[in-house]
């Protein structure tokens, strides 16, 4: 499958050319809201911030960064409820470690 070139500049990004956060809140969410709903269950970002020195509109003080916080369940699409099961990720200091190994494709794009 080719990807649109328009977006070779946004799909190349490597970790050098982003805002890296210094510790992200996961927070254990399940699809138990409805009486439909799938009884999903599993680990979504509360929030990801950054440490700046500068004082930001948040609970923590930290720059509240983008990231993906959507609280739809991914089995079927109904509200997640959140567990009060939570945990700060910090990310460790060496990320030279490679990340489990899968098949890559190489990219191919289309005007």
């Amino acid at each position: 499958m080719a990807l649109p070139r328009k977006f070779k500049h946004l799909i190349e990004i490597k970790l050098k050319d982003v805002e890296v956060p210094d510790y992200v809140w996961l927070t254990y969410a399940v699809c138990a809201v409805k009486k439909d709903s799938c009884g999903w269950g599993g680990w979504m970002i509360e929030a990801a911030f950054k440490k700046t020195g500068e004082r930001h509109p948040t609970g923590t003080g930290d720059k509240l960064l983008p990231a993906m916080m959507d609280q739809f369940c991914p089995r079927c699409g109904r509200d997640l409820f959140r567990t009060a099961a939570s945990v700060r990720m910090v990310p460790s200091e060496d990320q030279t470690e490679p990340m489990p190994e899968y098949e890559c494709l190489p990219i191919e794009y289309e005007d």
